[in-house]
């Protein structure tokens, strides 16, 4: 019997800095476009991870000229086999700003978001969810709302 090949997708962190920065930096943006990314790296398991523009809308329909790269988050994976289909994962600027700019219920508001991996109909997207830094450890805030990633084309843009 032939092995399947597998492909690991690890959960990933976006820092809300660099968050702000890039909107800051490009405040015509409308969305966040997520494309995979393969770095050169002399590790055996070669980590899948995800680069993230900005868009803007027409009429420029513009890439920002700058991404960020999001970096492997307690090496915490989903490992897949095939079928499935890696497009990039859109999510609206809008969302980005509730993710992290709405409070929790005690007022704090998040360092980072994690990018947890999931499939649907064959199709590879994320859920995020949004983490504090304390002293005691990183503990995770409540969500507003269920936000993820949508992978487009050919799903729909959504949010």
């Amino acid at each position: 019997m032939k092995e399947i090949q597998t492909q690991k997708f690890y959960w990933l962190k976006y820092e809300v800095s660099a968050i702000q920065a890039l909107i800051n930096n490009f405040p015509d943006i409308d969305r966040f476009v997520f494309c995979y990314f393969f770095p050169n790296s002399t590790s055996e398991s070669k980590p899948l991870q995800l680069i993230a523009y900005g868009y803007t809308p027409p009429p420029t329909n513009a890439y920002t000229s700058y991404f960020d790269t999001l970096d492997v988050y307690n090496y915490n994976a989903l490992e897949l086999s095939g079928p499935i289909i890696m497009s990039n994962n859109i999510i609206s600027k809008a969302n980005i700003l509730l993710l992290i700019n709405t409070p929790d219920p005690n007022g704090d508001k998040p360092d980072y978001l994690v990018f947890i991996p999931n499939v649907t109909g064959g199709h590879v997207y994320y859920d995020i969810k949004r983490f504090k830094r304390t002293d005691t450890g990183d503990v995770q805030l409540g969500d507003p709302g269920s936000i993820n990633t949508d992978p487009s084309p050919p799903a729909t843009i959504n949010g």
